[in-house]
């Protein structure tokens, strides 16, 4: 059983599908976004394009194609919020009605070792200092959990403040015994979003990290 669902409500309705060219199931609009893509790149984004699609039934709306906006923001349909994420052979959207919800962020790392330079890109000078007494293996799991809550909190406060972060912008507090994160921004933004907690889970090796906001 899939851990996804754990870090999200129940009446949240989340999607997960391997990845796979299903160029035949996109919408035109989708096809012409992706015409000059490699198949990788459009087997990443069809697949979770259908996924959302499959979502959308679930909570009994009608499809609906999926194409970024000038931001590269997905636009959900009036009543939705919902975020995807994939790694090279998963892809996972999770959706929510809106109201109860006002934004939610999910994002899927596969678990790999992180590179110094990236850590130095991603990580605070703060979290490199909780991370710096830690074994290499335990540096590099809790490294790229880091970078995933970052992930799941840029896609949950962007619709909601429209306002680009980057990875020093926002520091992640990560409390091991009940699997879950706080992120905080380090810049000024909407006090609804400034500080937000988050769920995260470890299982097939990859790292899960989700976010929701209420009304």
């Amino acid at each position: 059983m899939s851990v996804l669902p754990t870090l999200f409500r129940e009446s949240a309705v989340v999607v997960e599908a391997p990845i796979m060219l299903v160029d035949d199931q996109l919408w035109d609009a989708e096809l012409a976004y992706i015409r000059h893509a490699v198949p990788k790149r459009r087997a990443e984004f069809g697949t979770a394009r259908v996924c959302a699609r499959r979502g959308l039934a679930e909570l009994g709306l009608p499809p609906v194609a999926f194409v970024p906006g000038a931001d590269r923001a997905l636009v959900w349909p009036e009543g939705v919020v919902g975020s995807i994420s994939h790694t090279h052979d998963y892809a996972a959207v999770v959706l929510h009605r809106s109201p109860p919800m006002q934004s939610v962020g999910l994002d899927v790392e596969a678990l790999r070792a992180v590179e110094e330079q990236t850590c130095a890109m991603i990580l605070t000078p703060r979290e490199r200092s909780c991370l710096a007494a830690r074994g290499l293996e335990s540096r590099n799991v809790l490294a790229l959990l880091i970078f995933s809550a970052k992930e799941a909190y840029f896609k949950c406060q962007y619709p909601l403040s429209t306002t680009f972060l980057d990875f020093q912008e926002v520091e992640i507090e990560v409390d091991l015994t009940r699997n879950e994160f706080a992120a905080r921004a380090r810049k000024v933004v909407p006090a609804s979003v400034e500080c937000l907690v988050g769920k995260f889970a470890f299982d097939a090796g990859r790292v899960f990290c989700g976010i929701e906001m209420t009304s």
